[in-house]
């Protein structure tokens, strides 16, 4: 058999294989030709919490405990606006994937701030429910505050949602910050949060702020607990790094070859002319093609911990913000541009393009966004209410409920 010909096979063999492995390491990387989406958007993880959730708010109503002693000023306020969607309120799983499973010690560390974003609260379905008044700290009203009503009252007849949503966000930014806590957590009112998730947020934070120092900063903008990784793979304003990139790894293979033909006198009878051309020419960029094809974060996965991400990061499900930042920079901007129709997320991206402020993201996340029903009204996504076609960090979803909850006990027991 000519030697080309079992050069081409054994290359073919490897080719296939390193597609089925791909295949079997790929499914959940949005970015990826693999991608399977239906098993990706399985809520492995989500619905389990979902349930230990829902039971335990469920528990904290019936009882309606008295609320335990809390520490002042706390260390992390949490802010939650909420607005009522049609037919379906995720609320109650937001807030007892929050609290569910808190020693006491980290429980009165937390506020608990909640807005039912309606100037009349009765059009929400969690209005008046015992186990929203046992779990929130402070449940907010318009009504608390004359101009603060006014406003709300002006935004809902105009029906602009991007102005009303910052407004809301604005609204329990503010009552965070009046607590004094020394970060403000503000979250959409569809997202889980996994056991354990105080503990990594608090140590992602020290981290944060220790390399906000050393980079030269003496704060942050936020850190980011939640992010689609759709938006971390390969970018088409990236092409000419990509290419480059590629030019130099068959430029290296050539250069390898070229070299083991010199020095290695044995090699030359096996490193012919064809060998080569089927190595430079063929077989390299076909492999480029298919570490391509598997996707960016498949490839080249976000490493563990806390790192910058500045660019191609979505959406405001769960940011952290220092509170020096919110009162010096975030709350006047809020209040200068009251009517700006930019929606929240890009209002404080664009923010932070301006100024140049550092924008964290904690690997792997803490926060999935389980909504399928928008605040907007408009159903999203072909997989059911609880896994939205698009905002959905599928890294997330590898979580074991019993490893998570044995590392939260042995971080509880350490810090006694």
């Amino acid at each position: 058999m000519h030697p080309n010909l079992v050069l081409t096979l054994g290359f073919l063999f490897l080719y296939s294989s390193l597609i089925g492995y791909l295949r079997s390491i790929c499914w959940k990387d949005p970015t990826s030709s693999f991608f399977q989406a239906q098993r990706a958007h399985t809520p492995t993880y989500s619905a389990h919490r979902i349930q230990q959730a829902v039971r335990y708010a469920d528990l904290v109503g019936s009882e309606q405990q008295a609320q335990g002693s809390r520490r002042s000023p706390p260390e992390l306020c949490i802010g939650v606006p909420s607005v009522q969607r049609d037919g379906i309120s995720y609320l109650k799983s937001t807030l007892g994937s929050l609290q569910h499973g808190l020693s006491v010690e980290e429980r009165a560390g937390l506020r608990f701030v909640v807005l039912l974003a309606h100037t009349d609260q009765e059009k929400h379905q969690d209005y008046g429910q015992s186990w929203l008044a046992s779990m929130a700290d402070k449940v907010l009203s318009y009504g608390d505050n004359p101009g603060r009503l006014a406003l709300a009252k002006a935004m809902e007849l105009s029906q602009t949602h991007e102005t009303k949503a910052k407004f809301d966000y604005s609204v329990v930014m503010e009552e965070c910050e009046k607590t004094g806590a020394s970060y403000i957590l503000i979250v959409e009112d569809d997202v889980i949060f996994l056991d354990g998730w105080r503990h990594r947020t608090m140590q992602a934070l020290n981290v944060a702020t220790a390399k906000s120092w050393e980079a030269g900063h003496t704060d942050f903008l936020y850190l980011r607990l939640f992010y689609y990784e759709g938006l971390l793979g390969w970018n088409k304003e990236s092409w000419p790094t990509y290419l480059g990139s590629s030019l130099t790894v068959v430029t290296s293979v050539m250069c390898l070859l070229l070299l083991t033909r010199r020095y290695v006198p044995a090699a030359r009878l096996y490193l012919t002319r064809s060998v080569f051309v089927l190595v430079t020419l063929i077989f390299t960029p076909l492999l480029l093609i298919l570490f391509f094809a598997a996707g960016g974060n498949c490839t080249l996965p976000q490493s563990a911990g806390v790192h910058l991400m500045p660019k191609n990061a979505c959406c405001g499900q769960g940011l952290v913000f220092p509170l020096a930042t919110v009162a010096d920079a975030l709350l006047p901007l809020f209040r200068r541009s009251r009517w700006s129709e930019v929606p929240t997320d890009s209002f404080i991206e664009d923010y932070a393009d301006a100024t140049g402020a550092l924008r964290w993201a904690l690997t792997p996340v803490v926060i999935q966004h389980v909504g399928g029903q928008s605040s907007h009204g408009v159903p999203r996504g072909m997989y059911g209410n609880m896994t939205p076609s698009r905002l959905w960090n599928f890294g997330f979803e590898e979580n074991d409920a019993d490893s998570l909850a044995a590392e939260h006990f042995r971080m509880n027991n350490w810090t006694l």
